[in-house]
């Protein structure tokens, strides 16, 4: 399915990847337990950079966000969650680990921050560049 994906967008993912700056990772938070207007509260958020946001764009584009799994899959795999031998591994684990972090995103805010900070997501971004370059038929 992967190898589907027009060349094109592989490139556009690895380029804005490339371009991804200290700054774009900075991960910053809005909302809390202090009442704003007329006494409604707003909950914690994590609010990431357009850079960033355009790198998570384009793997759901490509379609490495897939269905499947993944809470089970996370709490038996040895990726997870720092993608600790993802190198090793073949490249539909990096779909799982990618989909795991963005799905889990949705129930947990700040887990793509997490994917930031253990170093999961350069894991993911690196196997992917390395499946396409070298093993992509």
């Amino acid at each position: 399915m992967l190898a589907a994906r027009p060349s094109e967008h592989w490139e556009k993912l690895f380029a804005l990847a490339d371009a991804l700056t200290d700054a774009d990772l900075e991960v910053t938070w809005e909302g809390g337990p202090e009442p704003g207007e007329e006494g409604v509260s707003e909950m914690p958020h994590a609010i990431y950079s357009d850079a960033l946001d355009a790198v998570l764009s384009v793997l759901v584009g490509l379609q490495v966000i897939v269905p499947f799994d993944w809470s089970a899959w996370h709490r038996a795999t040895p990726l997870f969650p720092d993608g600790n031998g993802l190198d090793q591994a073949p490249v539909a684990d990096a779909a799982r680990l990618a989909t795991t972090f963005i799905r889990a995103e949705r129930f947990s805010e700040g887990t793509i921050q997490e994917a930031i900070q253990s170093g999961a997501l350069h894991a993911i971004l690196r196997r992917l560049r390395h499946w396409y370059q070298n093993e992509r038929q």
